[in-house]
């Protein structure tokens, strides 16, 4: 029986929804185009083919969706910072969780958290490759990130931003499946949230122990 029935949605809507759907509950690799094609009620196989290519290019389509609504979210946050803007290693965390926890209120929202934290590892940690100009807001964020790391060298500034941010995308995909799932945290949302800025905070501020080699 098709996942999705609602005649108001395109085709090519049905096959996003239908995907979303099925990455976060049974996970990107293991859901099949066919899965899609036939939660979505579509007769001809070559149905997502025909609007996205390929399974990677429904994904893609998905996060493209989710990133940009993130990034309307988050340069609002930095655009109404007071000056000088995001200084510390807390407003930082801030301005880089508070648009991905504000995602948790919705199901679709949960959806892709859940599989954010099945791909991270394929996405643009450091926000300047792939992403560049336009996501100008995660550009500033990461930027704001880097700054704070005490021990300046490069590789090292690079690491402490990415392993922050492998926590975070676990973090929020662990909660985002508790939810989808019906069950109740133990830690209700604005504690969640503090609780993930302050420990993202701490480590990108941590001092190295004297005596490290350069």
């Amino acid at each position: 029986m098709p996942l999705v029935e609602t005649e108001a949605l395109s085709t090519d809507q049905r096959l996003m929804e239908v995907a979303e759907r099925l990455f976060a509950s049974k996970g990107v690799n293991a859901t099949l185009v066919s899965d899609i094609v036939e939660g979505a009620g579509q007769r001809n196989p070559s149905a997502l083919r025909y609007h996205f290519g390929s399974k990677e290019g429904v994904l893609k389509a998905i996060v493209e969706r989710h990133q940009q609504r993130v990034e309307e979210r988050r340069s609002a946050i930095i655009a109404g910072w007071p000056a000088p803007g995001p200084t510390t290693s807390q407003d930082a965390m801030q301005v880089l969780v508070q648009p991905l926890v504000d995602l948790l209120a919705d199901e679709s929202g949960r959806r892709y958290l859940c599989i954010v934290g099945q791909i991270i590892d394929q996405l643009d940690l450091d926000g300047t490759t792939n992403i560049g100009g336009e996501r100008p807001g995660l550009v500033a964020t990461i930027e704001a990130m880097r700054a704070q790391v005490p021990d300046r060298r490069a590789a090292v500034v690079s690491s402490r931003v990415q392993a922050v941010i492998l926590m975070v995308a676990a973090s929020l995909a662990a909660r985002a499946r508790d939810l989808l799932s019906g069950g109740t945290p133990a830690v209700a949302t604005p504690l969640f949230n503090a609780n993930l800025v302050a420990m993202g905070a701490a480590a990108l501020a941590a001092e190295l122990p004297e005596g490290e080699t350069p």
